[in-house]
C-alpha cells in the first residue's frame, strides 16, 4: 500500500511504499521547449480565422532520413541503480587505455555489447550509480570562482 503526500507550495512530493527499492521505476521525459511550442491565445471570434494546418510546421526528414523532432524529445524508463551511459562515457570506455578499475572494464564490456546490439537507447539522459566514481570537483577542490 502506498501513501502519497503532496506539498502545494513547492511541488514536492513524498511517496512511501513497502515495496523493495529495486522495484522503483522512473519515467523521465525530456522535451525542448521553445516559443514556437506554445499556442498563443486568440479570442473565440478569431479562433477559426486564417488557420494553417499544424502539419505544415512539422519538420520533414532530411536526405539521410534523420527526423529533427527526434532531437527535441526523449523519454525513458529508468530502474533503481540502472546505468545509462552518457556520450562522454561511451567515448571514454571504448578506449581500453582509459580503463583503470574492474568497474571501468565492466563498463567497457557493456558499451561494446551495446554497440554490437545497435547502440544505446538514450541520447541525453544518463545516470550515475552508487558504484560510479563520480565526484563533484567543487566538493574536492572547493569553489572554482571567488
Amino acid at each position: 500500500m502506498a501513501e502519497t503526500v503532496w506539498s502545494t507550495d513547492t511541488g514536492e512530493a513524498v511517496y512511501r511504499s513497502r515495496d523493495p527499492v529495486r522495484n522503483l521505476r522512473l519515467r523521465v521525459h525530456l522535451q525542448r521547449i521553445t516559443s514556437s511550442n506554445f499556442l498563443h491565445y486568440q479570442p473565440a471570434a478569431e479562433l477559426w480565422k486564417d488557420l494553417i494546418d499544424l502539419a505544415t510546421f512539422r519538420p520533414q526528414p532530411t536526405a539521410s532520413g534523420h527526423r529533427p523532432e527526434e532531437d527535441e524529445e526523449e523519454e525513458i524508463v529508468i530502474g533503481w541503480q540502472e546505468k545509462l551511459f552518457s556520450q562522454f562515457e561511451v567515448d571514454l570506455y571504448q578506449n581500453e587505455a582509459a580503463c583503470q578499475s574492474p568497474l571501468d572494464y565492466q563498463y567497457r564490456q557493456e558499451i561494446l555489447k551495446l554497440e554490437n546490439s545497435g547502440g544505446k537507447k538514450n541520447r541525453r539522459i544518463f545516470t550515475y550509480t552508487d558504484s560510479d566514481r563520480y565526484t563533484n570537483l567543487e566538493e574536492v577542490l572547493g569553489p572554482m570562482w571567488p
